[in-house]
């Protein structure tokens, strides 16, 4: 069965997300023609919308550092892109949906793109008013995606893939397509419309970014390879979910 991941296309994009986003996009239709992205950079770097905003769309980009946004604002004067300097929190005054109605931008949104290198999924979870038609959100490739693993807000860990469909779903979104560190989610009500595309978690997701920690008989171990993100010791972020931490008289990991 085909997937959307056929169409995977780097214009912009790090892992084919743009060619996954047009033909979504080809397949739903657009209402708005609204894409919201942070953090922003330059507007260009890996992004999952400037495919969007260079070809017509109105882009809304957030970005925290003041000299990257800087750059940003320099980058994209000659399009429809509006700029905002600030940092998305799951929380307070700057949650998405707060710093959207400080600019009088809470309208009708078709893509949000969702990529924090942590707080990833408490920022999904929490959206309230804005249904964007289609969300890209950031997991951690690393989790094996039949884990239900998150780390506690503030971190720089991520979650699973698993994690994120299930709060995906109880938002009201269902998985169309992942890439090797995105999922894809549009709306249930625009779901069947994807019937002809393989979108489970188990034929969608990739293994190559696990690393297998094996042990012999007696206990001493040794790991497949080095880990894609280093191996630095054991981590001191509050996790919840499946997993095991190694007591702290351990000898470390790879050393």
């Amino acid at each position: 069965m085909k997937t959307l991941s056929d169409y995977a296309l780097n214009v912009f994009s790090q892992f084919g997300e743009d060619g996954i986003v047009q033909k979504i996009f080809e397949i739903l239709k657009t209402s708005s023609k609204i894409c919201i992205e942070f953090g922003a950079w330059d507007g260009f770097y890996l992004s999952n919308t400037a495919n969007l905003w260079t070809r017509g769309w109105k882009g809304i980009l957030i970005e925290s550092d003041k000299e990257r946004y800087g750059t940003l604002v320099e980058s994209v004067k000659k399009y429809n892109c509006r700029c905002i300097n600030a940092k998305v929190t799951h929380e307070g005054n700057n949650t998405l949906e707060r710093i959207l109605q400080r600019e009088a931008l809470l309208n009708d949104v078709d893509l949000l793109s969702i990529d924090v290198d942590g707080d990833d999924y408490y920022i999904l979870e929490s959206l309230r008013e804005i249904k964007p038609r289609l969300i890209i959100c950031e997991y951690n490739p690393t989790i094996p995606m039949h884990l239900d693993l998150v780390a506690e807000p503030g971190n720089y860990f991520g979650c699973s893939a698993l994690s994120l469909i299930r709060l995906a779903e109880a938002k009201g979104y269902k998985l169309v397509a992942m890439t090797d560190t995105n999922c894809f989610f549009v709306q249930e009500k625009d779901f069947h419309s994807f019937s002809e595309y393989e979108t489970s978690l188990q034929f969608l997701g990739t293994t190559k970014h696990l690393t297998y920690l094996i042990t012999g008989y007696a206990g001493d171990y040794v790991a497949s390879r080095m880990p894609i993100y280093g191996c630095t010791g054991a981590t001191k972020q509050k996790l919840r979910g499946e997993y095991y931490s190694f007591p702290a008289e351990t000898k470390r990991l790879l050393s």
